[in-house]
């Protein structure tokens, strides 16, 4: 195997295409540059445990669309997640990272179509390492380059597979440090402001049950955000009519919203707050 310099990534969507990762200018082009990625991942979010002095092996399973054979480059990276929940790629080790411990398959890979590619990369943490959860991503990219109307420079797509590696014991603390109301694709929503100070990365989930305004019953279902260690970071909830949890609806404030929410393993904290605007 060919030792990298990289880190573990992650993402939330089950069995789908891995995050997309092209440069900001590039969104501009809209999905030209993406018809030209015939490339679907699986899973698009990697999250492990390992111990002090002992390798975690693991497998990313690629598979390519195009007729035509894909040509792939890959690499790991440090990742940063903002506070609008995109994310940031850095080449450059950051401080603490874990990448010079992980080492993947091969840079460069042909895939043809059809049969998926069980894509392979390991994880040897030092002995001694102290507790600690290690993040990287293992990038993506084709080697073919494509101009998009109404761009001034060629383009390759990339896919970030996100991964988590939990050393040791470790685990989030999440609880509740505020809340707020903020507009979110155009539409005003109910804001938990979630504070981790625990020693991994956590991420909320369950149902809570709510009033608005005009008296109407709604559920709200939590943002699947992770929320870092250390880290404070803004959930928005979106609400839904009771029974059809794939339809989001807006929201008449002031609205209450009550229940709870599970976090990690086996952690949980209740819900009573009132949002108005």
């Amino acid at each position: 195997m060919t030792r990298a310099i990289g880190l573990l990534l992650s993402s939330r969507l089950l069995r789908a295409l891995a995050l997309m990762a092209i440069p900001a200018w590039a969104a501009l082009a809209g999905t030209s540059a993406q018809a030209q990625f015939a490339l679907a991942v699986s899973p698009p979010r990697l999250e492990l445990t390992g111990k002090p002095g002992e390798r975690v092996r693991d497998v990313i399973e690629l598979t390519h669309s195009d007729a035509r054979q894909g040509e792939y480059t890959f690499k790991t990276a440090d990742w940063t997640l903002k506070p609008d929940g995109s994310v940031d790629f850095s080449d450059e080790l950051v401080p603490g990272s874990c990448r010079p411990w992980v080492a993947i398959e091969r840079r460069e890979l042909s895939i043809a179509a059809g049969k998926p590619y069980r894509y392979r990369f390991e994880v040897t943490p030092p002995p001694g390492t102290p507790p600690m959860e290690c993040r990287f991503a293992v990038l993506i990219e084709g080697k073919e380059h494509t101009t998009a109307p109404g761009t001034p420079m060629a383009m390759a797509a990339r896919i970030g597979v996100i991964a988590y590696v939990a050393i040791g014991d470790v685990q989030p603390v999440l609880d509740i440090a505020g809340t707020t109301v903020k507009t979110v694709n155009g539409q005003a929503q109910p804001v938990l402001r979630i504070r981790n100070t625990g020693t991994a990365h956590g991420r909320l989930a369950g149902f809570l049950s709510g009033t608005d305004a005009s008296g109407a019953r709604l559920e709200f279902q939590p943002a699947t955000t992770p929320i870092m260690a250390g880290e404070t970071r803004d959930i928005a909830l979106t609400a839904t009519k009771p029974g059809d949890t794939d339809t989001a609806v807006a929201v008449r404030f002031p609205v209450t919203v009550t229940g709870s929410l599970e976090w990690g393993k086996s952690g949980s904290f209740k819900v009573n707050e009132r949002f108005a605007q």
